[in-house]
């Protein structure tokens, strides 16, 4: 009789983790949607920094130059 209440048991515990696997599932699936949409917001970030970048390179060839001429 106990084995039996024991199985009982078992596939109780079972299906309530399956029930909460299934909602682990959705809820990333969300969070990576959220995710996605993150990375697309920062698009605009990776063209500052090019410009950032550029406009420095730019300057440190140019203090270079100016330091060679004298």
């Amino acid at each position: 009789m106990t084995n039996k209440y024991q199985n009982n048991e078992q596939d109780r515990r079972l299906e309530v983790l399956e029930g909460h696997i299934g909602t682990l599932n959705s809820e990333m699936g969300n969070v990576q949607k959220c995710v996605s949409g993150i990375k697309t917001d920062l698009e605009w970030l990776k063209k500052t920094y090019w410009v950032i970048a550029t406009a420095s390179v730019g300057a440190l060839i140019g203090v270079i130059i100016s330091l060679f001429n004298k």
